[in-house]
């Protein structure tokens, strides 16, 4: 069957489609393939239904082992798979059971999730370490990445710099903890380095909507110069091309953000931006295949590196840029992006 000619329900990350996990994935290949689809809807039949990690999980798995006809694939994007602590486990599906998300109550989520990849026709997930958790349940894996397209703004092309190397991070605030394992290196470089931080204004404790505070709560400590600057889909592009570096520290001991995906440094490429990362698997292959040495093992690494780009010409660190944005630009296009959800599709029994 057709893609085109099925009717597709699309359990995304937000009601609206709006989430950027929506607009950079799912709805940004739709879009380029011409699809119509709705929020998926238990009580409705479709031919196809897509389910991220916002969507009601075990009640479209046991539909699907109801109705083994219905083509059913999964994306689990991140690393969940790393979170096997029993206390989690519980409290997430118990949770995620009260607040709606899910409507049968299933409360082991690392069995909730193992469940899914089982039934599901295809999985899609974001990194090769996912691929191999995954593959134990599942052999129809493919991995995929996002698609920034209409979120970004024009890529730098001036690499002039000021007194101070201006450094930035851009990412949700939940993730904006990464930056204290180098808070003491850039306290260090305080003479030397302002860091522009681009985020949301809050940030929540608790399951991403309980016990807000403040975002800037988080830069508490840093003794270099800092600008704060909200996220704004018509904003977040100028605050990054108008710095000289873009860092993105992960703290290498959780589980969870090690396992994270190179969406991140692909778009600060994609922005013409020069980046330094830290080493986790994924960030260390796309530096690779770039020809980039920009990767950060640990502290001394970091300060090392650093120093270097603080002393390092203008011309020095727009070659950098211009390396990394010739290999995203070539190894993340569209093409290869709409290639890998047509594969998905593929193996749940669909041609594009």
């Amino acid at each position: 069957m057709k893609l085109p000619d099925a009717r597709i329900g699309y359990a995304g990350y937000s009601r609206d489609f709006s989430a950027p996990g929506d607009r950079r994935r799912f709805v940004a290949y739709a879009k380029a393939r011409n699809l119509a689809f709705e929020y998926a809807d238990l009580a409705r039949e479709y031919g196809l239904v897509l389910v991220t990690h916002n969507g009601d999980i075990p009640g479209w798995t046991e539909l699907k082992r109801q109705n083994p006809n219905l083509k059913f694939v999964f994306e689990l994007a991140d690393s969940y798979f790393t979170r096997t602590g029993l206390p989690g486990r519980y409290l997430k599906g118990a949770a995620r059971y009260a607040l709606g998300t899910d409507s049968r109550l299933s409360p082991d989520f690392f069995r909730t999730l193992i469940a899914a990849c089982e039934v599901a026709d295809a999985v899609i997930c974001s990194t090769d370490e996912q691929a191999e958790t995954i593959r134990p349940y599942n052999a129809n894996v493919v991995t995929s990445f996002d698609w920034f397209g209409g979120d970004l703004g024009a890529a730098k092309t001036d690499y002039r710099r000021g007194d101070k190397l201006r450094l930035v991070w851009e990412g949700q605030s939940t993730t904006l903890s990464n930056l204290h394992s180098i808070r003491e290196i850039l306290n260090s470089f305080r003479d030397h380095v302002e860091l522009h931080v681009v985020t949301d204004p809050q940030v929540y404790r608790y399951f991403g909507r309980f016990l807000p505070h403040p975002s800037k709560d988080l830069l508490r400590g840093f003794e270099c110069e800092v600008h704060f600057h909200l996220w704004e889909r018509g904003s977040f592009s100028g605050h990054i091309t108008g710095a000289d570096l873009a860092v993105i520290p992960i703290d290498t001991t959780n589980a969870f953000a090690r396992g994270k995906p190179e969406n991140k440094v692909v778009m600060m490429w994609q922005l013409g931006m020069p980046v330094l990362t830290s080493d986790t698997p994924a960030y260390l292959r796309a530096m690779q295949g770039a020809g980039l040495d920009l990767i950060c093992t640990n502290s001394p690494d970091w300060r090392s590196k650093l120093e270097q780009m603080i002393a390092a010409p203008d011309a020095e660190r727009e070659q950098l840029a211009r390396q990394g944005r010739t290999f995203a630009e070539r190894a993340y296009s569209l093409d290869e992006f709409l290639q890998r959800f047509d594969r998905s599709f593929e193996l749940a029994g669909f041609s594009s």
